[in-house]
């Protein structure tokens, strides 16, 4: 049996983890819960068809496979604690002596135990999200995020009147997907611009977002332009709220780590042939931004609704129950 590694820069990458990889890229996958089950997925399969002869030749293989898919995007906090919580457990099973077959199944087991977990917390928001929205409700959002999705979703099922404005989210207009999905559910939706945003905010009775990640200090790191969507949203005396699982809180913020920002391919903004005609002309791409706890007035979670301040106290929680996860 031959094994599907290939060569990249020193290191032996699986080839279907280098394809999700390369996948995300081109197809700008959307949303941190979907990137973090594409991952996983790539992840359980490398190590199913791993041919490792030895545990530490699997272990070597596994450690490079999730470094490998934790560049892929590194303000994505359950991408990083998902594989995390997988590197543990497979650690733990090897120094009790696990052989490479019983590696390959704790891989199983920690990856579709992560997964379910987050799976179980995004239902949980939903439910929860959904009554801190009434009848008459106007809504506006921003980027594309499983969980505002499915607040508000969730609300509509449960007979609530409201409306969303979504923003089209340049460069990469994520927005038009969750405007569909809304309107394909039955949800008055209207796209608007981005720079609309402070023409229609007035409007707005509340504003919802996601995020890629939680620091501790209660700030969010979610897609570029939701910092301003903020502030605008602050000043203007609208509420904003920000949907998140606990899994998206990052416990390296607790120590003073800063998460890092990504730059996207500048041919989302300009193609190539047109910066190529202006050698002089760079172009700046960065994909999230960062929303001063200042600025928001409460995140909703699994665990319920908490002030941006408590953040660190979800945290200290999450970092002790996924170094005791089993």
């Amino acid at each position: 049996m031959i094994t599907r590694c290939v060569e990249l820069e020193g290191e032996m990458i699986d080839s279907d983890v280098r394809a999700m990889v390369d996948n995300v890229r081109i197809r700008q996958m959307r949303g941190g819960t979907v990137v973090t089950h594409a991952a996983l997925g790539a992840l359980r399969s490398a190590a199913q068809k791993s041919t490792a002869t030895s545990t530490r030749e699997f272990m070597k293989e596994l450690d490079e496979n999730s470094k490998y898919l934790a560049s892929l995007r590194t303000a994505s906090i359950p991408l990083s604690n998902g594989l995390r919580q997988v590197l543990t457990e497979v650690q733990r099973s090897a120094t009790n002596n696990a052989d490479v077959q019983q590696l390959r199944q704790t891989v199983v087991g920690a990856t579709q135990d992560f997964e379910r977990r987050l799976d179980a917390s995004i239902k949980m928001i939903a439910e929860i999200g959904a009554r801190r929205l009434k009848d008459g409700d106007v809504v506006l959002t921003h980027s594309y995020s499983s969980s505002v999705i499915g607040i508000l979703k969730r609300a509509h099922e449960q007979g609530r009147q409201f409306s969303v404005f979504v923003t089209e989210t340049r460069p990469e207009l994520e927005g038009h997907d969750v405007a569909r999905e809304l309107a394909a559910h039955g949800i008055g939706t209207t796209l608007i611009i981005d720079s609309a945003v402070s023409h229609f905010v007035k409007d707005a009775d509340k504003v919802l977002v996601g995020a890629e990640a939680v620091a501790a200090n209660g700030a969010i790191v979610n897609k570029i332009g939701t910092a301003t969507i903020a502030a605008v949203a602050h000043e203007a005396r609208i509420r904003v709220f920000v949907a998140a699982s606990t899994y998206k809180f990052s416990q390296e913020t607790m120590f003073g780590e800063l998460i890092e920002i990504e730059e996207r391919d500048p041919s989302f903004v300009l193609e190539d042939t047109e910066m190529r005609k202006l050698p002089c002309l760079s172009v700046r791409n960065p994909a999230f931004d960062v929303t001063s706890p200042e600025d928001i007035d409460l995140i909703i979670t699994e665990r319920g609704v908490i002030p941006p301040q408590a953040a660190i106290m979800i945290v200290r929680e999450t970092k002790g129950s996924l170094s005791s996860s089993s």
